[in-house]
């Protein structure tokens, strides 16, 4: 190819110039939007026309922006239900959250708590991507489509364990954590980072609000595999006392164990 093939004429006011990188994402987000499964760069190049170095560097720019994910086994793209729930606020179709919703349903009637399902978009940011709520006032109004910082709180804490337990990773994780209320001390911290992930879920009271708690289970694909998704259930701090915490941290994780199951 000696050059790009030219873009097509839209139809704008005369004087305005459409512009190429632009158009140029739009049709990738269209073109992996009606993918039945994830591309790699090559066939999506030669399936839009365009130039692989081109496609790569704003499937790159997406992937940086949590729009698309990436699988560096299989060296190909897809949409990222998060990125573009936080834009849209759409529901898309997505391997995980589809099997996971209608037992989150359940789980939240049985146990009386709410249980939000979130996506890491961004290396600083979750998405959730799908909740259930049982048929009483909580006084939570997080919603599908709502961002959470990341590290913060209990799910923060799992992140950054899953990614590493040495203390020059903590002590970096820690200086760009989020506190909503009180800040621990780094070594408090650390100590509560190690012992979440031994533990595979992490307990939560200074990131809710006044009078409740939550419990934070990770969604675990492959022992080797970065955290994507993670399940928060959410309620009364009486919920979680005594008998109750580990009845209820092994639910959760029994959802989060249905991804691989």
């Amino acid at each position: 190819m000696a050059s790009e093939p030219s873009l097509s004429k839209p139809d704008v006011k005369p004087g305005v110039k459409p512009v190429g990188a632009a158009k140029l994402t739009i049709e990738i987000l269209r073109s992996l939007a009606k993918q039945p499964g994830p591309m790699g760069v090559t066939p999506l190049a030669a399936k839009l026309g365009r130039y692989p170095g081109t496609v790569y560097a704003v499937l790159k720019t997406l992937q940086s922006e949590g729009v698309v994910e990436f699988n560096p086994d299989t060296k190909t793209y897809r949409l990222s239900l998060g990125g573009v729930l936080e834009i849209s606020n759409l529901q898309t179709s997505d391997d995980i959250p589809g099997r996971l919703q209608g037992a989150l349903r359940d789980a939240s009637e049985r146990f009386g708590v709410c249980i939000y399902l979130s996506q890491r978009v961004r290396t600083d940011s979750m998405i959730i991507v799908d909740c259930a709520a049982p048929n009483q006032p909580l006084g939570l109004y997080a919603k599908v489509g709502f961002r959470i910082p990341v590290p913060l709180g209990g799910a923060g804490r799992l992140l950054v364990g899953w990614e590493g337990t040495d203390d020059a990773h903590l002590r970096a994780a820690y200086k760009r954590t989020h506190w909503l209320r009180h800040q621990p001390t780094y070594k408090v911290w650390a100590q509560q980072v190690r012992q979440d992930r031994m533990a595979g879920f992490a307990y939560e009271e200074d990131s809710v609000p006044e009078g409740l708690a939550t419990i934070a289970v990770p969604v675990i694909e492959g022992e080797a595999t970065p955290i994507r998704y993670m399940l928060n259930a959410i309620g009364p701090r009486g919920d979680f006392a005594g008998e109750n915490l580990p009845v209820l941290v092994d639910a959760v994780k029994r959802l989060g164990g249905m991804v691989t199951s």
